[in-house]
């Protein structure tokens, strides 16, 4: 750096001086034929003045034999009446330049080549008048050679200026260079050690004011950054000592399929002793299956389960949204729910049993109410079995949706036998089921539309089933239910509406929950079990149809399944 400064400070310098070295020579070569004209001048008026008459032109004999000066005298017509070198041809000059302008009183200096020296020659010539009237015309010539004879006596001048000029110029840029290059060294080590970590701000003086704003500038961006790096550090160590100790195995891929940050839980799940960044996938997993699962799923969001050597595996790719371009990467999340897995198969199993081993002594406690009540009681006695009776159907009716429920849980789907379902015929078939229940509230019921799809036509069944009951248990009273069918494109959309209590916004994501309840005391008022959207949500996801809810407090409550026409 500080040699690269010198030097463009010495060429700058080296150009200047040059550039003044070349005009001093134009210069002094300049003001030489300007002496040596005006010499001419003034020795031609002198000449002049000297010559009175004709017999006066001998007194130029003693210029006969000099080289230099040449003296001629011409008459008006141009005739040549006196020439001091001997050899020259005396020829008519009246074409002459000099002389023309002496004739009109306006005298020039000229410089021409002479033909008879052989070379440029400087001419100056005057018109004069003789005692006897006579008009005549001097004209004085000197080599124009002569004038270089005053620029070679200054000509060693010039050159010891120059020399001078370029020593300062040496130890000017020197010293510039070195002072210049300093600070940038200092400004060099003030970032440097920004990025170690241990900032060191610039030392200025106020001896130099732009430059000691400018500093100070610098010191108060570097404080600014060195801060804000540090709280960065700061953050990104919090992150990491988060992301290091997080249960769950954390991968970042980028679109190269190479690592870029990968946690102490997915190294340890995958068994790697090594630092895997920076290298290909398979060098952490070792399953290639799992690796093209991986691989065909980066850039995308995807969720899904991998059986890894007897471990259940959740598997969640997310893309990194917002990241620059060129920097694209995938975050792979892995969560071993092997013991998750099979907790909720023991509770499955157990809900499926317990509900099994329920139905027997429910059944019995529902038959021996039904003889009790066919036999004459008393009233107090009547009453106490009708109760009984009443509880056992609607334990009953709990049970069976368990066990509905259970199957659904653990693999309804391979029970699925399809076929052409028709909606509307469905949803006539369960209102007519519910038609005691809606009579007994005053509630009616509408179906408009019509659509067929590929599905389990017992558990749509129970699907619209569940739909319009709860429309029935939770309607007002002289209520109204609509069922709506229609086709927009691949999709058949079913809509049960109703006029009921309604349910608040801030309940309706966990009405698919099993046994939720908004209001605790709902159940026993409307007979329901709590199962029935879990259940309608289980047959949605094995027809790949999405469930949705919307509801107003007071105004009714609406539901939509989208079913795929063809799931073949």
């Amino acid at each position: 750096m500080k040699r690269k400064t010198f030097l463009q400070i010495f060429l700058l310098t080296l150009v200047c001086i040059s550039i003044l070295f070349v005009y001093g020579i134009i210069a002094v070569k300049s003001n030489s034929k300007t002496i040596i004209k005006e010499r001419l001048k003034e020795e031609t008026k002198l000449a002049c003045s000297l010559i009175k008459s004709t017999d006066d032109f001998d007194c130029f004999s003693d210029y006969y034999n000099d080289n230099a000066l040449r003296i001629t005298v011409i008459d008006l017509e141009g005739n040549v009446l006196f020439e001091s070198d001997t050899k020259a041809p005396l020829e008519n000059h009246i074409d002459r330049e000099e002389i023309r302008n002496a004739i009109k009183n306006t005298p020039q200096a000229v410089e021409r080549y002479s033909d008879t020296f052989g070379c440029e020659m400087t001419y100056y010539a005057l018109k004069t008048e003789l005692d006897d009237g006579t008009k005549v015309i001097l004209r004085m010539a000197l080599k124009s050679s002569h004038i270089n004879g005053y620029f070679i006596i200054t000509l060693p001048i010039l050159f010891m200026v120059l020399c001078i000029s370029l020593g300062f110029s040496i130890v000017f840029s020197d010293v510039i260079s070195k002072k210049v290059t300093s600070k940038i060294t200092d400004v060099g080590k003030s970032l440097r050690s920004l990025n170690d970590g241990n900032y060191a701000p610039i030392k200025t003086s106020s001896d130099e004011p732009e430059l000691y704003s400018v500093l100070n500038e610098i010191n108060e961006l570097n404080s600014s950054i060195h801060k804000h790096i540090r709280r960065e550090t700061e953050e990104r160590n919090k992150l990491d000592t988060v992301l290091e100790n997080v249960y769950q195995g954390i991968l970042a891929i980028g679109r190269n399929k190479k690592i870029i940050f990968a946690n102490k839980s997915v190294m340890k799940l995958f068994g790697c002793a090594e630092e895997p960044s920076g290298n290909d996938v398979v060098f952490l997993i070792d399953d290639l299956a799992l690796c093209n699962l991986i691989s065909e799923h980066l850039g995308e969001d995807f969720g899904g389960e991998y059986l890894y050597k007897g471990k259940e595996l959740s598997v969640v790719i997310k893309n990194a949204d917002g990241a620059e371009a060129g920097n694209e990467c995938s975050i792979v999340i892995f969560t071993d729910v092997t013991k998750e897995k099979e907790m909720a198969k023991q509770k499955n199993d157990f809900f499926a049993n317990a509900s099994h081993e329920l139905k027997t002594p429910v059944a019995v406690m529902q038959g021996l109410s039904e003889l009790l009540l066919a036999k004459n009681l008393d009233e107090s006695s009547e009453k106490q079995v009708e109760r009984i009776h009443k509880e056992s159907l609607r334990l009953s009716s709990l049970i069976t949706d368990m066990l509905e429920l259970s199957r659904l849980e653990n693999g309804g789907q391979s029970e699925m036998i399809l076929s052409k379902v028709n909606l509307k015929e469905t949803a006539e078939e369960a209102l007519g089921e519910l038609s005691a229940k809606m009579a007994e509230k005053g509630v009616t019921a509408t179906v408009t539309g019509n659509g067929t799809i590929d599905g389990d036509a017992k558990k749509i069944y129970e699907l619209v089933e569940n739909l319009c009951g709860n429309a029935v248990n939770y309607n007002k009273e002289n209520g109204k239910i609509a069922v709506d069918i229609t086709e927009s494109g691949d999709n058949v959309i079913l809509k049960v509406s109703d006029t009921g209590i309604g349910i608040e916004k801030e309940n309706i994501p966990r009405l698919c929950e099993r046994f939720y309840r908004v209001d605790k005391s709902r159940s026993k008022k409307t007979g329901g079990t709590g199962l029935g959207l879990a259940i309608v949500k289980h047959i949605c996801a094995l027809h790949n149809a999405t469930l949705s809810i919307d509801s107003d407090i007071g105004l009714g409550t609406s539901v939509t399944v989208t079913f795929i026409k063809s799931n073949r």
